[in-house]
């Protein structure tokens, strides 16, 4: 599932899970991805559960505001 929202600079970007291992060293990540510019770089927060099915709810079930927070929370891909 993903879902599309626009930034403070009015970029539109992409949301969405990436797999993960629930418990292993790999935890899920939600990737975000600008679609309007696409020489921005890709940014990811670490979800706390690790877990690719509860990012995926979560995500789901997140209204705009908490979209734009996880994201302000989120850092560039190295």
């Amino acid at each position: 599932m993903r879902l599309t929202f626009m930034d403070d600079q009015f970029d539109e970007w992409e949301a969405y899970v990436s797999g993960g291992q629930p418990g292993g060293t790999k935890a899920a990540r939600v990737m975000f991805v600008c679609i309007s510019t696409p020489t921005r770089r890709p940014r990811f927060v670490t979800h706390s559960s690790g877990d690719p099915t509860e990012a995926e709810h979560e995500l789901h079930h997140m209204d705009e505001a908490g979209l734009m927070q996880l994201f302000k929370s989120s850092q560039e891909l190295p």
